[in-house]
């Protein structure tokens, strides 16, 4: 792992408001520094970049690099011994619970000294304000929940928190074989219940082998390093755009919240492999070819493999319905929510009943067309013989 070169606050700098003197906080409105007391707007100069911006480096070097570490502004960092998630907060906040699972139980830990400073972030973008007109809107979207969801849900404090994760680049060969399946169709007959003999269309598969390869290339595949975000959450919000990703600067992280990563660099390329080859077993399937396809195995070879740490926003929020809470995120660059909501019970009945009701009718009206008897035709009256007149 990369060691520590310095100490992480040696270089911590103060956002101090010029005019009045207060405390300047990182703002998404303005995309600037913003005075909590008088409201001033820090000239851009005061977002000084710490480095160089954001920059592949190669992953068989970033595994024995020296590395910068600390994320340049003082901090305190809080654990929680609910879900494990260690948050990064400046000196004059005070945490009464997890920024993640609303956990009591949080106790202050010393700052990671030997972590991997971030090179660039993605700044939040959109206001605590429009986040949580973002959570309305995607209330009274869903389906199969109870109809007052929308009225009655009370939405918790909403924090935002910057979330650490790896990106990673790789090319990737792949090599594949399979079995290719072409359809076709074939008449078979069969007696039926009263001994009559019927035919029917069955549909057949030829078999034949198939081989191939493909070179595809891969950016900034994300791997998100927290251990406080559900994972079955934070994989649905799939809308960061790393195009926009800018030279790590201190002062975004002003009044925010930032989370220490948990998962290493080693362990995250695993992911991001995993990630990379499934995708990968996807394409191949598609060059098979033919009807359907069996027997797929794939072989697959990376090179040119780089990464980036990232911090990237996340709004984190819980609401509650009846006793219960349930947890939602917020892409703080544009607006994406994923969540958890209650299922309405009576909804799901009434419709698996109608659906099951129509299929009834359509197997009915199905049964009446076949067993109606063919329309009798109007019988034909015969045609006078012909008769043959009578010699005198």
């Amino acid at each position: 792992m990369m060691q520590a070169t310095q100490d992480p606050n040696a270089s911590a700098q103060q956002f101090a408001c010029d005019a009045c003197g207060g405390t300047l906080l990182y703002d998404p409105g303005s995309k600037s520094l913003k005075c909590k007391h008088c409201k001033a707007v820090a000239p851009p100069a005061r977002l000084v970049p710490t480095t160089p911006g954001p920059r592949e480096i190669p992953l068989r070097a970033g595994l024995a690099m020296q590395a910068p570490t600390g994320l340049g502004v003082q901090l305190q960092a809080v654990q929680c011994n609910s879900c494990g998630a260690t948050v990064n907060m400046g000196p004059e906040e005070r945490a009464g619970a997890c920024s993640f699972c609303a956990s009591p139980m949080v106790v202050t830990v010393a700052a990671g000294a030997n972590l991997i400073s971030p090179e660039s972030l993605v700044p939040f973008q959109i206001t605590k304000d429009h986040a949580t007109s973002g959570f309305n809107v995607w209330l009274k979207g869903l389906w199969f929940r109870p109809s007052d969801l929308a009225k009655l849900a009370k939405l918790d404090k909403v924090q935002g928190v910057y979330v650490p994760y790896w990106t990673f680049d790789a090319d990737v060969r792949s090599d594949w074989t399979a079995e290719r399946g072409w359809n076709y169709q074939e008449t078979e007959w069969y007696t039926d219940s009263q001994g009559n003999q019927q035919s029917r269309t069955v549909t057949k598969t030829r078999w034949e082998h198939a081989s191939g390869w493909r070179q595809d290339h891969y950016d900034d595949v994300l791997v998100c390093a927290s251990k406080g975000v559900p994972a079955e959450l934070v994989d649905k919000l799939t809308s960061f755009q790393t195009t926009h990703l800018v030279a790590y600067s201190p002062g975004y992280l002003a009044g925010w919240k930032a989370e220490a990563y948990v998962v290493q660099l080693p362990d995250a390329w695993s992911q991001g492999q995993k990630k990379i080859f499934t995708e990968q077993e996807k394409k191949c399937g598609s060059d098979v070819g033919g009807d359907t396809h069996r027997a797929l195995v794939v072989q697959n070879h990376t090179g040119n493999e780089t990464f980036k740490h990232v911090l990237l926003p996340i709004y984190v929020a819980a609401y509650r319905y009846g006793d219960k809470p349930y947890q939602v995120l917020i892409n703080g660059q544009t607006g994406e929510v994923v969540g958890k909501a209650p299922w309405s019970v009576l909804k799901i009945a009434l419709a698996v009943l109608a659906a099951l009701a129509f299929c009834a009718a359509m197997a009915a009206l199905v049964m009446y067309f076949q067993h109606e008897p063919a329309p009798k035709s109007a019988p034909t009256k015969a045609a006078p013989a012909a008769t043959t007149p009578k010699r005198k």
